[in-house]
């Protein structure tokens, strides 16, 4: 069919997907609308043709004799004046380009030529600044209790890895997909790369990026209970079980998926994601959680083992937020927010049951604990 039958804007939407401008969810929207109607159909399928059709086979592109030419004009002195490189093109052209097949066939041709010239860009790179290595073999980055870990991964992509959480890097990061393993928590702000996708794998899911910023929380033993949560601060992420594409939910900004077990991935939208990625920046926030999720959360934040010895407290939500308190300013509001009592020996504390917690003496401070040689 001609695609003088298009509108301007169906063209646009179109177009972003045979260009790949569009996100994940913006292309699944278009292509079922596209789908939807014969004429669009066709526009599509003839579009993305003429986008894969070159115009004749590409030459053999010789790397070497093309990186000598290039060396050889960067380093002749430029006598010519400078000229003005700009051109505005009136947006009615766009539109028009599409008809013009000629112009597409030299379009994908040129795709080519780009790929062969990018070989050269990195040479020329190579000496110059140095760019990060490729990272050939796994690499690991570990934190403890209560300490959190700022790691800048070799493709420019940053994680800060959370308390008592593990981050590997898969043989050959970089070289094709950039895929990690992540046990623990961590904040992952990674740019998009179609040819080389960004992977989370965490206790059986996989959560790949779409260019965003987004939490990734995923312990062994997170309340008594195996869940992975994916809380989604930009961009878009696509989260799945096992390794089926097909069964992937796309998360966009304020987003959280809940992963609980095969097949069973909870999405709740238009959520303020802050909490979940407060821990970044060492805050530690409850908001109506379950007691035994913080003791678990204490537990990892203060390297000290948390119990509960009156299951009658496990059903006991706190609300509250910690940042920089010690651990005993954090017990002491704990204890009088829920009304419960707690003894602390050491590195072990335990909750007891209900009492007059106002009525209770102050826990002891670290120094009190070292002058009595507890």
């Amino acid at each position: 069919m001609s695609l003088e039958h298009l509108s301007d804007d169906d063209y646009d939407r179109l177009a972003r997907v045979v260009s790949g401008e569009a996100s994940a969810v913006e292309r699944a929207e278009i292509e079922r609308w596209a789908d939807a109607n014969p004429e669009r159909r066709a526009a599509l399928a003839a579009m993305r043709l003429a986008w894969r059709t070159p115009l004749a086979a590409p030459a053999a592109w010789d790397v070497d004799r093309a990186w000598t030419k290039l060396a050889g004009r960067i380093t002749e002195p430029s006598t010519a004046e400078p000229r003005n490189l700009s051109k505005v093109v009136d947006i009615r052209v766009k539109r028009r380009w599409w008809h013009d097949t000629v112009r597409v066939m030299q379009v994908a041709a040129a795709v080519t030529v780009m790929v062969g010239g990018a070989l050269v860009i990195s040479r020329l790179r190579a000496t110059g600044d140095s760019a990060a290595p490729i990272v050939a073999s796994a690499t690991e980055f570990v934190t403890g209790s209560g300490e959190r870990r700022t790691v800048k991964l070799p493709d420019g992509s940053t994680v800060v890895l959370g308390v008592s959480s593990t981050l590997r890097t898969r043989d050959g990061y970089g070289t094709g997909a950039r895929e990690v393993d992540l046990t623990g928590e961590a904040l992952f702000t990674v740019g998009h790369d179609a040819s080389r996708p960004f992977r989370v794998h965490v206790g059986g899911t996989v959560v790949e990026a779409l260019g965003t910023e987004f939490a990734v929380r995923g312990y062994h033993h997170d309340g008594n209970k195996s869940s992975i949560r994916v809380a989604v601060a930009s961009g878009s992420v696509a989260v799945r079980r096992g390794t089926t594409a097909d069964t992937a939910i796309v998360l966009e900004p304020h987003d959280v998926a809940t992963v609980r077990g095969p097949g069973d991935i909870d999405v709740s939208r238009g959520i303020d994601v802050s909490r979940f990625t407060a821990f970044a920046s060492g805050r530690l926030i409850f908001a109506d959680t379950p007691l035994a999720e913080v003791v678990d959360e204490l537990g990892r934040w203060y390297g000290v083992e948390v119990r509960v010895t009156d299951a009658s407290l496990l059903d006991r939500h706190l609300t509250s937020t910690f940042e920089g308190e010690s651990l005993d300013e954090v017990l002491r509001i704990i204890g009088m927010t829920l009304d419960v009592r707690y003894v602390r020996n050491g590195n072990r504390v335990d909750f007891m049951g209900k009492g007059n917690t106002s009525a209770l003496p102050p826990a002891p401070t670290a120094v009190e604990l070292a002058e009595t040689g507890a």
